[in-house]
């Protein structure tokens, strides 16, 4: 079997990119000054004047721009460290655990970027990640820039395709949000974990299983 496992509020509790990304602007504070920009970024992804990879890429270049490959091994350390597992849904290490003993091939599908939600996987003990992929340049730092699709909705279900032969085996998808459907439909069993109000009325109506995995 294949399991499929989103990120942000389906394993962990919050979102984990805009937490990742203010972890350094202790180590930049001269950074502080692009907060403008952002939040002008974050009102036009809100009018619909750009897309979500806009905003993400924007966030990315005015914190991230030119940090090296070993500010990001710490930054990483300090914040895996912190959120796994303790910002985790007891359900979700549960499920993972589960799949593991089965012999389960597990994936982790996530629109967060693959500098933090790869090490955030091998912290999980989860091997394949499909995620948005941010660009690092030829010394090693992050260019601030987004290469490829952002992992979300159709594209992510693109990605997976990409990345996973999944041949004749059974799948199952979990995910909170209604931008997973075309994933969760796409699997040979869709979950809808802690879904979000969209998520938990189209679970309802097609009989769609619901879990909660707080308990």
């Amino acid at each position: 079997m294949i399991a499929v496992f989103d990120l942000d509020r389906t394993i962990t509790t919050h979102g984990t990119f805009t937490p990742w990304l203010f972890r350094f602007i202790p180590r930049r504070p001269w950074r502080l000054i692009a907060l403008p920009f952002i939040l002008v970024a974050a009102i036009g992804y809100k009018l619909k004047l750009l897309t979500r990879k806009d905003l993400k890429q924007v966030m990315l270049k005015c914190v991230t721009t030119g940090v090296s490959a070993d500010e990001v091994a710490r930054v990483n350390d300090i914040f895996v460290r912190s959120w796994i597992p303790r910002r985790c849904r007891p359900g979700a290490l549960k499920k993972i655990e589960e799949h593991r003993k089965n012999g389960d091939l597990i994936v982790l599908a996530t629109a967060s970027n693959d500098i933090h939600a790869i090490p955030i996987a091998k912290a999980l003990g989860i091997e394949h990640v499909v995620a948005t992929r941010a660009e690092v340049d030829a010394a090693g730092r992050l260019t601030g820039r987004i290469l490829g699709p952002n992992c979300y909705g159709t594209d992510k279900l693109d990605m997976i395709k990409a990345a996973v032969a999944v041949g004749d085996a059974k799948t199952i998808a979990y995910s909170d949000h209604h931008s997973d459907l075309p994933m969760l439909e796409w699997a040979g069993q869709g979950v809808a974990v802690n879904p979000n109000a969209k998520l938990r009325a189209i679970a309802e109506k097609r009989g769609m299983e619901i879990c909660n995995w707080n308990a």
